[in-house]
Formats: C-alpha cells, structure tokens, sequence
C-alpha cells in the first residue's frame, strides 16, 4: 500500500529566533547593548523586527561577532 506521504510539499524548517535576553547572555553584554546595537547605523547587529519585538538569528549574531574581531594590529580585518 502506498503512503500519501510523499506528495506531501515539505517547506523548509523557520530558523529559531532569539530574543534580546538570550543574544545579551551569548555575548556576555547587557540587554540594552543589544538592542542599542540593533538600532544604529555602525556596529549595527542584524535585527527582525516583528512589530514591536526584535528577534535575531544565530547565524547573524556569529556573522557580526566574526565582523567585530580585530588582529590587534591598529587595523581592522577587511570584510
């Protein structure tokens, strides 16, 4: 017997958003730092706004961390 499973459409899974509070605690900073930083201009940490609420995801958090490193010689990393 065959199953209908496989003509159903599969969507790719919605990547796990995190709120201010846990980007805060991944980066050892305040919950103000973060939504500071997610309202400038430079260094501005990608932010999804839902109305009112402000949402990140992982993979930009680790992209705007890597963007902030330096090699401590008096110049920043190229991007």
């Amino acid at each position: 017997m065959q199953s209908n499973l496989q003509s159903i459409p599969t969507t790719p899974p919605v990547p796990f958003l995190l709120c201010p509070r846990a980007v805060a605690k991944l980066l050892g900073v305040s919950e103000r730092w973060v939504r500071d930083h997610a309202t400038r201009r430079f260094p501005k940490l990608p932010v999804i706004k839902l109305g009112p609420l402000l949402r990140f995801r992982q993979s930009d958090v680790d992209e705007f961390v890597e963007r902030q490193r330096d090699d401590h010689s008096g110049t920043r990393r190229s991007q």
